[in-house]
């Protein structure tokens, strides 16, 4: 009975339930003309974004209108994710084009508190 009500819930939960960190979070998507692309969400609302051997993209903050969360880069491209259905887009700024992405991970991510130790003087 409990693996069959432990399937029962994984069946029907949907992705928007599988919530992310919007200040710890690692997504791995495939879009198109860049390929393979990782964006990382640290604290502070700190955005990062890369692709390829030598593209790499910082941001900050995002803003939220509905469902839809955006992420803002500093060249002027954004990430826009809808939590409702879990899909993910990204306007390319350089070629005013909204492309839609495939989301092949998203995890999060913990950060690590370092030890501070201070020295006598």
């Amino acid at each position: 009975m409990k693996k069959f009500l432990l399937l029962f819930l994984l069946l029907t939960l949907s992705r928007s339930g599988f919530a992310f960190s919007m200040d710890n979070a690692d997504f791995t998507l495939l879009c198109p003309q860049r390929g393979q692309m990782r964006v990382i969400l640290h604290r502070y609302d700190h955005t990062q974004v890369s692709w390829g051997p030598d593209h790499f993209e910082t941001g900050g903050g995002h803003t939220r209108k509905g469902s839809l969360v955006i992420f803002e880069f500093a060249n002027l491209d954004q990430m826009i994710y809808d939590q409702a259905s879990g899909n993910v887009a990204f306007w390319y700024a350089d070629q005013a084009r909204l492309v839609h992405c495939q989301v092949l991970n998203i995890r999060n991510t913990w950060p690590i508190d370092i030890p501070y130790y201070r020295g006598q003087a």
